[in-house]
Formats: structure tokens, sequence, C-alpha cells
């Protein structure tokens, strides 16, 4: 558990994303994603910037879950005689715990837990749902990244510029190796356009191959049909693969209508997405609900989310080393759309910069797409 040096560190997106999703997804008040040796439980994700970041093992749940292959399930612990005791059951209220045992390389080292104030059953169904989740926290903490050889190049992947009357749409990949397992791509539709979002785990030529074939399993469905079914069709066709290859991908999937601005869109665990208002309003972060592709391929839908770019508005989606440029958390995302209003056409090479400034050691990718205030005018005009 040491070996993987990261109790201790600041707090990272990667393992926010699980343990947020998770918490979402269950409707409940908190989640965890934590780490257990003999003495005591780290967490990852701690719910508030100065809460605890670790507790003796005695006084956890999790010490009980990282001792069996099977989730550890806690309907009501005031019920339970090997819980009822915990300082955070007398103190707290805690009444209700979920958790799942987190492997790296077959070895248990963590846990992912669901906790809440009120009893609850999971069913069956959730239960392999936190299964799958945990799976996920397992596969985040094993990446060491170490793989960086040569793989597939960007440009192969990188589209071609797609012309949208009305809007702007650009993007950059900025590998931190020769090889990416970041990708971005478009098409065009009969109303619009259709817009992908990738990021693999790990990096360097295997994440690159994945990317490769990721990509061509969007391309290949019917960009027709509504964009979270698009993704459903991509992991089943996808999705087996990336199981044996114990890995997994998130992906953000668009549909734009450039006559209306009627965006429909679907997240499979990304997460890392936000709707800029050219009105000032707060900016509206697009939360996923559902695992990223390959940890349960076919066996759920993806939810649906919708917005409408207003004259002036922006979409944009980044992978999670464009927030290793900040303090690589979400709040991350306030001062890049801080970056993004202060100079809208100089967005990508600031970007850019901050790269060569703070050498993130991720892939860097990020797209916006901008609707005009108002139609661009013939220079002769």
């Amino acid at each position: 558990m040491h070996e993987l040096d990261v109790i201790g560190g600041d707090p990272a997106e990667r393992f926010d994303r699980v343990a947020r999703l998770t918490r979402d997804v269950f409707g409940a008040p908190m989640a965890f994603l934590n780490l257990i040796d003999d003495d005591t439980v780290y967490t990852l994700t701690p719910q508030t910037s100065t809460g605890p970041r670790e507790i003796p093992a005695s006084e956890s749940f999790c010490a009980e879950t990282v001792l069996h292959d099977e989730p550890t399930l806690v309907p009501d612990a005031r019920a339970d005689d090997r819980f009822a005791a915990l300082p955070v059951v007398q103190t707290l209220g805690v009444r209700f715990y979920a958790g799942a045992p987190v492997s790296v390389r077959g070895t248990r080292v963590g846990s992912l837990c669901v906790v809440d104030t009120h009893p609850r059953v999971l069913s069956d169904s959730d239960v392999v749902l936190l299964q799958d989740l945990a799976t996920w926290a397992g596969r985040i903490l094993g990446d060491d990244g170490s793989d960086t050889g040569s793989g597939t190049e960007i440009s192969v992947l990188a589209p071609g510029p797609l012309q949208l009357p009305g809007y702007d749409l650009r993007a950059e990949v900025i590998p931190f190796s020769s090889a990416s397992g970041d990708f971005y791509d478009w098409i065009p539709t009969i109303n619009g356009a259709a817009i992908t979002l990738t990021d693999v785990m790990g990096k360097g030529v295997e994440a690159a191959k994945h990317a490769a074939s990721i990509r061509a399993a969007f391309r290949a469905q019917d960009q027709e049909r509504p964009a979270a079914d698009v993704i459903s069709a991509t992991d089943r066709e996808i999705g087996p693969a990336l199981v044996r290859a114990d890995s997994f991908a998130t992906a953000f999937h668009a549909h734009l209508d450039t006559a209306t601005g009627w965006v429909d869109f679907g997240d499979a665990g990304h997460g890392i997405a936000m709707h800029l208002s050219a009105h000032g309003q707060p900016i509206r972060l697009l939360r996923s609900r559902d695992l990223p592709l390959g940890l349960h391929p076919g066996a759920m839908r993806h939810s649906s989310g919708f917005l409408v770019l207003q004259p002036g508005d922006a979409l944009i989606v980044c992978s999670d080393g464009v927030l290793d440029l900040f303090d690589g958390t979400l709040a991350s995302l306030d001062q890049l759309a801080e970056m993004y209003w202060a100079a809208p056409d100089d967005f990508l090479p600031r970007v850019r910069a901050l790269v060569t400034e703070r050498s993130p050691d991720d892939d860097v990718t990020t797209l916006v797409l901008a609707r005009h205030l108002a139609p661009k005018q013939d220079a002769l005009s």
C-alpha cells in the first residue's frame, strides 16, 4: 500500500471523481476512497479541506472491508454488534455503510465506501455497481504511467477542421510522452456535429492503442441517435477489450444542433466539462453519473444531459491533466473559466504556455465549443 506513494499527497481529481460519482449515484451524503494498513485508515478523498486524512483502523468500518473479497454491507450500524460502538456511529450518527474492497495487482489495499446517516438496504444491482466503482478505483491506484514508448501519433487521431457557421470549435492534445491516451474528435451530422473527448487510463503506447480503437468505435456509431446511446453502443463494442486489458476510459460525447444551440450529451465517468454563460452566471459543471467505458460494458444504459449554447456561451471539456496545471481539483475549473473569459481567442495558446511552465505528468487535452455573439461579417462588407 505504501509503495503506491499517494498517502498524504495533495487532493487529486482522479480519486475525487470516483468518490463523487459514488456519492451521486447512491444519493448519499458521503463516499470515501480509503487505504488501510494494520493500524490506520488513510482517506484519499476527505470531504472538506480541513477534514481528517486518517483515523485509527480500530475506529473504522473499512478495516473490516479490506479483509474480504466481497463487499461489507451494514444496513443499520446501531443494530450491528461489530460496529455499534464505533465513534462515527455514536457521535456522528452514521447508520448505513457499504464498502467494497479495492485491489491493486491482486492485493487488497483499501476500500471504496458509501455512508449515510439513515439506515438503507442495497439491491443486488447496487452491490454490483459498488464493486465496479471499486474496480475503477483500483485501476487508478495501480496506474503508474510507466509506459512511455512510442505509439499512435497524436496527428493520426486528430480530426481536420470542421466549419460550423456561428460557432468556433477548437481543441488540442499536449501529450506527456510520445503517445497519448487522450483524444478529441468531431464529425459532421445532419444538424451540426458530434463531438468526443476521451481519456484512457495510463500513458504511452498501450493507452494510445486503446484510444485509437475507441475513436474508431465512436465513429462507427449512428450519430443521429442520442449521445448517451452512442456511448452505450461504443462501450458494448470496445468495453470487453478494455476489460481484458484491465483498463478503462472516461468519455464525454455530445451532439450539437447549430440552429438552436441545443447540446445533447452523455458522460461516462469523465465529469470535467463546464458550460460558460455569456451573461456572467456561475459556471455550470456537467456532472457524470455513469461508469467509464470498460468497467461494466453493456450492463447499463448511460444517462443523457442537455444544455443550450446561447450566443456568447462556451462549452469547455478537458482531461484531468488540465486540472494538474492548477491545484488538481475541480476548483481548477473556476480558474480555467477566468482564463478563458480574459482572452477567448488566446485560450488554447495560454493553456499550452502553462504546460510548458508547469510540466504536468499527464496528457493535457482541452476542447472549446463557443457560439458567436453575432454572425461574423465579411472583412469587405
